[in-house]
This record gives C-alpha cells, structure tokens and sequence, in this order.
C-alpha cells in the first residue's frame, strides 16, 4: 500500500512540476541569451557601443519631437498575435517595426537583441527585441514600436512587452505580483539603469493615452495581458528612472525572489520525504525476514 501511495503522489509531483521545470529552463536559455548578448557588446572596440547610445538618443529625441505619429505595430500586440493564431490573419505581413530598417539597425547586439529588463522581485530575466512581433514575443521581452529606445533620458517613455500564462515559459506571469516602490533594471550597450514603480494600472487594449511620453520624465512601463488567462485588459507596471545604489540597490544587493526559494525548499522536502518513506522498511518486513537469521548462542 505504501509503495502505491509513494507511486501516485510521485505522479502528482510530476504533473505538476513539469510545467515548472519547462518553465526553469526557458528561464535559463533566455537568461543565456542576455548574457550572450552583453558579451558580445563587452567585447566590441572603443567607441562601438557609446556610438550606438548615442544614435538611440538621437532617435529618442526626434521621437519626442515628432508627438508619436504611430505608437506599436498600428495594433496591440497581443490582439494581433491572437488574431493570427486564430487564423484571422496570414502572420506572415512585416509588422511596422520590421519595416523600419533605421529602427532595427539601432541597439542591435545581435540576433535583434537590443538589451536585458530583469526584474529581481520575480525572478525575470528577459533579452529585449525590437518591436511586438509574434516571432519577438515568443523569444522574451518585445520594445513597443513608436515609444523611446531604452536608453533613459529626459523626455522619454520605453514600453516593455512580454507575455503571460505561457506554459513552456514564465515571462510577464507574475507581473501582478509588482507594487508600487518595487524596482527593476535595463541593460543596455554596457550600461545598466534602474527603475522604481510609481503607478499601476489596467487598461483597454486600444487605449494608448497612458504610454505616450511626457515632457521631463525618465520613464520605462512593462505591459502585458491581464486578468490571468482572459486576457481582455492590459496591465500596466510603470516605473520613473532613479538613483543607483542611492534610490533603488545595486543589483548584486537587490532583494531576492521569496517565492522562488520556498518553492524550491518545499519541493527539496517534499522529495526529501518521499525517499524517506520508499526506503524505510516496515516492522512487518523486518520480523518476517528475523525468522530467517541464524540464531545465536
């Protein structure tokens, strides 16, 4: 009886760690590809990387003056990969962003990677592509096309996108998690800048009033679907630029993901436990097999 409880509650582990364990190693290829990433730009000669901030500034400040004529893909992003999954769309159209070559030559690192949103509180570690394509949401992290390049600076606003309720992937699935004061950080071409959350908010898909730049802010907002797994609304997790290590730590002194290390502790005692139980033999066994030893004396 013992060992078909073990059996069924192994099985019960298994069900429901294997989406964990999908989920572990996407975390970790995606974080390869950041790493792999800023590699390549270490590894570029004086002055290739100040040049590319410098041409992303440039970019940043006709965008503010131009009023933001087209703001994402002339759709929201995750309508229009919904929309293709559905077959309401062929999804094989170039997105605007994709058609804008000056946009995509800009920050690029290599593999259209253009930098790195990691977000201590919920262990999220995400390379950032250029534009909210279906193909680019599906690697990490996607720049909303029409909003600043994310490479801080007065009169700025970058829109972040990334999924959420992926099975094979966490990515933006425990943004609700946010609150405001929390922080997170974009690296860029070498630089890293830090983020303090001022405002959350839940909006229409076609409402775009809130991710338009606003004269004087240094501002970065993460955006994805919202509630769980209806998908109507978009959360909003917006952040204002601040002081490294003086507002917000550094982040090698950042807080730590609580839930990530006692689910890891639980499912540590759990298999702890379980062998415990295989192995142990009952007293039963024991003294059926006693009747079997020589006797001494």
């Amino acid at each position: 009886m013992r060992v078909v409880i073990v059996l069924l509650v192994l099985a019960a582990v298994g069900v429901g760690g294997f989406p964990l364990a999908l989920q572990y190693r996407s975390a970790r290829d995606l974080a390869n590809t950041s790493t792999s990433a800023a590699e390549r730009v270490a590894g570029w000669p004086y002055p290739q990387a100040e040049t590319a901030l410098e041409e992303a500034r440039a970019y940043n400040t006709r965008l503010a003056e131009s009023g933001q004529a087209i703001l994402g893909e002339a759709a929201d992003p995750f309508s229009a990969i919904q929309d293709a999954a559905n077959g309401e769309t062929d999804g094989e159209t170039e997105s605007a962003s994709q058609q804008d070559e000056e946009y995509q030559s800009l920050l690029d690192s290599g593999g259209g990677v253009m930098g790195t949103i990691r977000i201590p509180k919920i262990s999220v570690e995400l390379p950032i592509y250029h534009g909210t394509s279906e193909t680019a949401l599906a690697s990490g992290a996607g720049h909303l096309y029409g909003t600043s390049l994310p490479v801080g600076g007065e009169n700025t606003h970058s829109v972040i996108t990334g999924h959420r309720g992926l099975v094979e992937a966490a990515m933006f699935t425990r943004l609700d998690e946010m609150e405001v004061g929390d922080y997170f950080y974009i690296e860029v071409m070498g630089e890293t800048l830090g983020y303090q959350v001022d405002r959350i908010t839940v909006i229409e898909p076609d409402d775009t009033s809130q991710l338009k730049i606003v004269s004087g802010e240094d501002r970065v907002t993460l955006m994805t679907c919202t509630p769980y797994g209806v998908n109507t609304h978009r959360l909003l997790v917006s952040a204002v630029r601040s002081s490294i290590p003086d507002v917000i730590p550094a982040e090698e002194d950042a807080a730590v993901d609580a839930r990530s290390i006692a689910i890891g502790v639980g499912l540590g005692v759990l298999v702890f436990g379980l062998l415990l139980v295989g192995c142990r033999r009952s007293p039963w066994h024991i003294r059926r097999h006693a009747d079997w030893w020589p006797k001494r004396g």
